[in-house]
């Protein structure tokens, strides 16, 4: 349900900043603990030996006395972790060709038994590995050695994040499939994307219209070609599956052009020219030779602070559920939302000096099966204006700050207003224009409800169910005021992601106040929402832009001006 997806968009928005915050706050006393520990190490010398190692890890010293085999650690004792996950996920075995521009770079092995990954490329005399947890395997001075740097650093996201936009692959399903692989604890793409692809990306991930879909006969047989359509500074670029629905090849040509910039959507890390990867699915043996475990200078520092975020989630396989990652409505998402943020040309200079409202409408949002999760909204509305805000507050965390998420008909722009602990400043976002659907949502069931009557008012009833969802709305037409573009009924000229509806109920909403809104998940009760009216007075609020900082993220620029 879209509609709901908006809400919660729009509630992240607003809460993002003290969560930031939270961490930041928490880096930052973990830091000032691991200095207080290196200050006790070096004036006190009667201290344990466990604690000296302790604090070794954290500033990078090493103690070169310990001899090599009694750090060697069995050759692969990741498997031994979330074996039956990973196993579900690394299903075959895959020979992968990495090519730059027509020369053969490097070759990857992947064994899904051992689920380990071997490297050969030119200028190493000996391979690299790679196991299950993110460990990276080097040969020097005559042994092996591993160490989780790499994965620590790149947090599963770094290094696939620019493999994405290196060959322009779609995001949504990688996204999708990091959240999952967080969900059940596992360490989130050790093999750095190259494996992973192979077992995300399917022919359905393509089927939409950034992609030119073909069939071609290759060695007998029926493979299937994408073709990436209208994406300026690459060309040719293109995806291949066989017969088997299997990924083969992933093509990239970035033409030579100066980068731009002004906004973080024209600044790439990509050097121009081809990119090949090739994967050949055949029987492949990896064994990880047995390695000492080091440790580079600052790395226990690094652990302590990040190490939470590397290691993944807590649900550890329990209570997951597939439609949570499934990202057949969202395709091409990521790649709208960069243009709308490239595109939006609006300042803070466009903004009117102030935003002026007449009227107040409280709500009180609940969220869940069980109902714990609680806030607290209040529809700011001015019947004569373009625009309509929300002022929300977190009722089990109000101290935290409140936030009005504020939209702009004229200027197609949400605007959040922040005070977060005496502190205030906005931050500007396009409003994407949402994409013509199937006729899908078409399959709903419309009914009426009985009527209630809610804060003094009486209220009609509908309805709207499908194999999902139940959506119930009350309005009233009794009230001194309307409010016609709430979930933009009224709003013809908007497009939306609604159903058909009877041209007099969508009047009947137009011409009311929805008081009441429900959203039931029939499979998942703690997608649950609730919003419910709790007052309505005549009250003036006024939104002036020079009580607020600017604070713009996207672009760069503005940064924290007046």
């Amino acid at each position: 349900m879209k509609t709901k997806c908006i809400l919660l968009f729009g509630f992240c928005l607003a809460f993002s900043y003290n969560s930031q915050a939270q961490i930041l706050k928490k880096l930052k006393k973990k830091a000032e603990q691991a200095v207080e520990r290196t200050i006790l190490r070096k004036t006190d010398e009667e201290v344990s030996k466990t604690t000296e190692k302790t604090i070794d890890g954290v500033t990078g010293k090493n103690d070169n006395k310990d001899s090599k085999s009694d750090n060697l650690e069995p050759a692969n004792s990741a498997l031994e972790k979330n074996t039956e996950a990973k196993r579900d996920f690394f299903k075959e075995d895959a020979v992968i060709n990495l090519f730059e521009n027509g020369n053969l770079n490097q070759t990857q092995y992947f064994d899904s038994n051992s689920i380990a990954l071997r490297t050969n490329q030119n200028d190493s005399p000996k391979p690299t590995f790679i196991d299950s947890e993110g460990f990276l395997y080097t040969y020097q001075k005559g042994e092996y050695t591993k160490s989780s740097l790499i994965a620590l650093q790149s947090q599963g996201m770094m290094v696939p994040t620019m493999l994405l936009e290196a060959y322009m692959l779609p995001q949504e399903p990688f996204m999708a499939q990091l959240q999952k692989q967080h969900d059940l604890g596992l360490t989130a793409n050790p093999f750095n994307g190259f494996v992973e692809f192979a077992f995300i990306y399917k022919p359905d991930d393509f089927r939409y219209q950034d992609y030119k879909e073909t069939t071609q006969t290759i060695k007998g047989r029926k493979h299937t070609k994408f073709e990436l359509l209208n994406e300026p500074g690459y060309q040719g670029n293109y995806v291949l599956f066989d017969d088997k629905d299997r990924l083969v090849e992933v093509y990239s040509n970035k033409l030579e052009g100066e980068q731009s910039m002004d906004d973080f959507t024209q600044m790439s890390m990509v050097q121009p020219g081809e990119s090949l990867l090739v994967y050949e699915y055949k029987p492949v043996e990896v064994e990880l030779p047995q390695a000492r475990e080091v440790k580079t200078r600052g790395q226990g520092l690094m652990e302590m602070t990040m190490g939470g975020i590397a290691k993944g989630g807590q649900k550890n396989g329990k209570n997951i559920d597939e439609d949570d990652y499934d990202t057949s409505d969202s395709k091409g998402s990521v790649k709208s939302m960069k243009k709308a943020l490239k595109n939006h040309k609006t300042t803070v200079a466009d903004l009117p000096d102030s935003y002026e409202f007449n009227w107040e409408l409280k709500t009180e949002m609940v969220m869940g099966k069980k109902g714990k999760d609680v806030m607290e909204m209040t529809f700011l509305i001015n019947e004569n204006a373009n625009y309509q805000a929300t002022k929300m507050v977190d009722a089990n965390s109000k101290n935290s700050g409140e936030a009005t998420m504020l939209f702009d008909s004229d200027l197609k722009t949400m605007v959040m207003f922040m005070d977060a602990q005496g502190s205030k400043f906005l931050q500007m976002y396009p409003i994407p224009e949402v994409a013509e659907t199937n006729s899908a949502l078409n399959n709903y069931n419309i009914s009426k409800l009985p009527a209630k009557t809610i804060i003094g008012y009486k209220c009609e009833g509908l309805q709207l169910e499908d194999d999902r969802y139940i959506l119930k709305v009350y309005h009233t037409t009794e009230a001194n005021i309307k409010l016609s573009n709430f979930l933009s009924f009224g709003n013809q000229n908007q497009k939306m992601d609604l159903p058909d509806i009877d041209p007099k109920v969508s009047e009947q909403f137009s011409n009311g106040l929805i008081l009441q809104m429900d959203i039931i998940d029939k499979k998942k009760a703690k997608n649950n929402v609730n919003i419910i009216a709790k007052s309505l007075k005549k009250e003036s609020v006024s939104i002036k832009k020079s009580d607020y900082k600017t604070m713009d993220f996207f672009s760069g620029r503005n940064m924290s001006k007046n």
